[in-house]
């Protein structure tokens, strides 16, 4: 059936619809007007999916889930759907109209007068959203079964504040809920862009303490009248979300209550685990302050000072939303880059015609160094670090492989796959900053440590190039990467990432995936070394900005281990102690679940202590959830970090 879109003030079902209050990514809502016998009229908010979605069905199923659930939620923090319909082959929702604005709005409007909201108008509208988040997350379906709501989009457009203090939240339309099928794809970011929590922004699974995460950013922008996570670019701002960075929080909110910058910089935390645990605990949290400052909280001093701002319209709608500007589709393949680059070998004898992109792998793979020569569009040959183009590049840090590093290393060892794992996991539980090099033969890799974490690698490999990756697993084509590459010769302070997202080949959030995963990978690889020299640099930074792994440094040795240490390496590593008694290490200098072990794994190496490898080995395999697999491995990690000893391991 074809589906009909009206024009203004025509009629959809029952609503005449009038002004046009909002447009999102998958809907858009009007004011409308429904008319009854003997003069009757009530107005209502009516919402729709665009056009150019309608017959879209997964957006329709979407939209549907969205009406279902709020159908299911009757509370007074929370917009009712009061009707749902189809007319002509279009489905809708009507909605209870809030005669007021929006906290985006509000938030805009204070802020260009550069004021702040009143401690007891902020607390007020945080906690009556957390009353309605508390509801949603606690519903159950009329069997009693816990509908799992997560909100995922607690932002100031979809927090309503009506002329008579009512606060409201509304927009569950990215809901995630047992109650519905899933239906965001794998790693797909869903969310307002400043508006996520850590977990959110790498497409992991989240729960109900990442909208808590994103009710402390609106609590905490209402009281400073700034974005609590700025940034020029999307991935800016991406990244310090990620990494819960609350600088801006520290900056400007010494003026604060210090119980006050307490809750926020709980319920801002990084890990889930360390935030509040509900919406009830947090929203208590918030009436204890309030009762220290001697205040209710009420809309008693929300209303007065909302319409002394006189911000509220004379016809005021649901909310204001912009419609994000969709990805441009892929572009036709063309011939590979002509060469514009010519690099000359030290002998002066060969010349080797090169393209950008190729030139920028030689040089971050160590191919190249700022020393070799080249020359474009029949210049006289010049060392790339003297080309201003190409000097950022040639310059940094972190891609000097082959320089001498004996005058500064703090030792230099042999690499022993037997013992690897244990001198990684000794730096990570020491605290160590400074850059582990491995080198063997033309292969090298430098891992940079701050205080015991791995936060950038830089390899020879041209497999671990972010370009190579990105093209490889199909996020952008080669010639994305030429182009972008290009664009950071003309603009040498842009890295290769920002540059297509600029471009808009690639999202902020794959982006910020994307870098994840290749440190994550870059570190792991450094297991399938079988042979070289390690030197430990101390104090070395690499100058790289690039988010951390969302697992610690322990948990990446244990994946290293899981991904290339096979069985039989496994045994023969452990021969050693396969008579010998094996008892639990130190207590409280490991933490076992920042291993990042698998529940087999767990299960193993909490049965020690025991008489020996192989009584734990057939003890572990008499349950059928651990392999003798998953008990060498336990052993091996365990021994490696100090968290099993034994008098016949040598570390």
């Amino acid at each position: 059936m074809a589906v009909v879109y009206p024009a203004a003030k025509a009629v959809l079902g029952p609503y005449e619809l009038g002004e046009r209050l909002g447009t999102g990514g998958m809907a858009e809502v009007y004011v409308a007007r429904r008319a009854g016998p003997h003069g009757f009229a009530k107005r209502f908010a009516v919402k729709r999916i665009l056009p150019q979605l309608a017959r879209d069905s997964r957006f329709v199923a979407m939209f549907c889930d969205e009406a279902r659930i709020a159908a299911q939620l009757c509370h007074p923090n929370i917009v009712q759907v009061v009707d749902f319909g189809e007319f002509n082959g279009e489905v809708f929702m009507a909605m209870e109209h809030v005669d007021g604005l929006s906290l985006a709005k509000l938030l805009r409007s204070v802020a260009a007068r550069g004021e702040r909201f009143p401690l007891g108008a902020g607390l007020y509208i945080a906690h009556e959203v957390l009353r309605a988040l508390s509801f949603a997350h606690e519903a159950c379906d009329d069997r009693g079964r816990s509908l799992g709501i997560v909100h995922r989009d607690v932002s100031p457009g979809n927090i309503l504040i009506g002329r008579a203090g009512e606060v409201k939240l509304t927009d569950f339309g990215i809901v995630l809920s047992s109650f519905v099928d899933r239906r965001t794809y794998p790693g797909e970011l869903k969310g307002k862009l400043g508006y996520m929590s850590p977990e959110q922004v790498i497409g992991s699974d989240v729960d109900a303490r990442s909208d808590l995460f994103t009710v402390g950013i609106v609590l905490a922008e209402m009281l400073l009248a700034r974005p609590l996570f700025p940034g020029q670019t999307e991935i800016d701002v991406l990244t310090r979300i990620y990494e819960a960075d609350v600088r801006v929080l520290d900056k400007f909110g010494a003026e604060l209550r210090e119980d006050l910058r307490e809750v926020l910089r709980t319920v801002l935390a990084r890990e889930p685990r360390e935030r509040f645990q509900s919406a009830a605990e947090f929203a208590e949290r918030l009436r204890d302050i309030a009762r220290s400052a001697g205040m209710t909280l009420s809309d008693v001093e929300l209303v007065p000072w909302l319409h002394g701002l006189a911000v509220l319209p004379s016809s005021s709608g649901t909310r204001e939303i912009s419609v994000p500007a969709a990805l441009p589709r892929p572009r036709p393949k063309r011939p590979p880059e002509a060469a514009r680059w010519v690099a000359h070998t030290s002998g002066g004898g060969r010349s080797t015609p090169i393209a950008t992109r190729e030139l920028a792998a030689l040089l971050c793979t160590g191919r190249y160094t700022a020393e070799t020569l080249v020359t474009s569009s029949g210049t006289a040959k010049r060392a790339l670090g003297a080309i201003r183009e190409l000097a950022p590049l040639a310059a940094r840090g972190a891609y000097r492989f082959r320089e001498r590093v004996e005058e500064r290393a703090a030792w230099h060892r042999p690499l022993d796959r037997a013992r690897l794992p244990a001198l990684l996991f000794e730096l990570v539980q020491g605290g160590a900053t400074g850059m582990l090099v491995a080198r063997a033969g033309a292969r090298e890799k430098r891992v940079f440590f701050a205080s015991g974490q791995p936060c950038f690698v830089a390899s020879t490999q041209r497999a671990e190039l972010l370009g190579e990756r990105l093209v490889a697993a199909g996020s952008v084509q080669a010639v994305d990467v030429e182009d972008a590459l290009d664009a950071c010769v003309k603009e040498p302070t842009r890295r290769l990432g920002d540059a297509l997202v600029a471009a808009r080949r690639l999202k902020s959030s794959a982006l910020l995936r994307a870098l994840i995963k290749q440190l994550e990978a870059r570190f792991v690889e450094l297991g399938t070394w079988n042979q070289g020299e390690l030197w430990l640099v101390p104090n070395a930074t690499s100058d790289e900005e690039v988010p951390r792994a969302p697992v610690g440094g322990a948990a990446l040795i244990s994946r290293a281990v899981r991904e290339c240490y096979a069985a039989p390496e496994l045994e023969a590593h452990l021969a050693s102690v396969r008579d010998a008694p094996l008892l639990r290490g130190v207590a409280g200098l490991v933490d076992v679940l920042r291993l990042g072990l698998t529940s087999a794994e767990r299960a193993a190496i909490e049965m020690a202590p025991v008489g020996s490898l192989e009584v734990l080995c057939a003890r572990a395999q008499s349950t059928e959830s651990v392999s003798r697999e998953d008990a060498l491995r336990a052993v091996f990690v365990g021994l490696s970090c100090g968290l099993l000893v034994s008098p016949a391991w040598q570390t």
